[in-house]
């Protein structure tokens, strides 16, 4: 980004930063990230990081909410506008595992840094990517309902269980093998249909 750019528009000047930070906090975590840091990564001093964001912490709450905007929101509008529960649960498990393979801070976002603070800011955060595992709770309640899968099963633990497969992938995916994402993200769905028993209306 040219600086000429960056001066004349605040907002890119914002994400700028947040970029910078963000890959600061992937690499060395958080609390091992220090503003000095970030101000060095994007080359500006400390008075012109504190014009942009109150404090590191103000900081990292912006870098999420930027990827609730931006990734979250989008994901969780496409899904709740489908009817059918069993192309709902599929579109959630195949969205969700693409997101988490295309934006490799989701794994500092979900990971490292949900549980840090307690401030109002943070549970507005936590929330927010709650909907995640609320949307899922309620499609497999609903598939319970229609006596589409066992109604053995606990809808809050299998989200749980279909998130934590997902999301660990960020511990193992090798982000420069994009093409492989939509492979991966078809044996997420095979793996989570065959597990909670789903039957297909045909």
């Amino acid at each position: 980004m040219a600086r000429a750019d960056m001066k004349t528009n605040p907002e890119r000047k914002r994400s700028f930063i947040m970029q910078k930070a963000v890959n600061l906090f992937m690499a060395k975590g958080f609390e091992g990230t220090s503003t000095n840091d970030i101000c060095v990564a994007a080359k500006l001093t400390k008075p012109s990081l504190y014009h942009y964001f109150e404090s590191k912490n103000h900081l990292l709450f912006c870098i999420h909410k930027r990827s609730q905007e931006e990734v979250a929101r989008p994901y969780i509008n496409e899904v709740t506008s489908i009817t059918e529960p069993g192309k709902r649960l599929e579109a959630m498990i195949r969205g969700y595992a693409r997101m988490i393979c295309s934006h490799p801070e989701l794994r500092f976002m979900l990971h490292g840094s949900l549980t840090i603070f307690r401030d109002k800011r943070f549970v507005e955060i936590r929330q927010e990517w709650k909907k995640f595992y609320i949307l899922i709770r309620d499609t497999i309640s609903e598939l319970q309902s229609i006596g589409r899968i066992s109604q053995e099963l606990r809808p809050s633990w299998v989200s749980l269980q279909i998130l934590g497969m997902i999301t660990w992938t960020t511990f193992w995916f090798d982000y420069k093998r994009r093409d492989q994402i939509d492979q991966l993200a078809d044996s997420m769905v095979e793996m989570a249909f065959h597990g909670i028993g789903f039957k297909s209306l045909s």
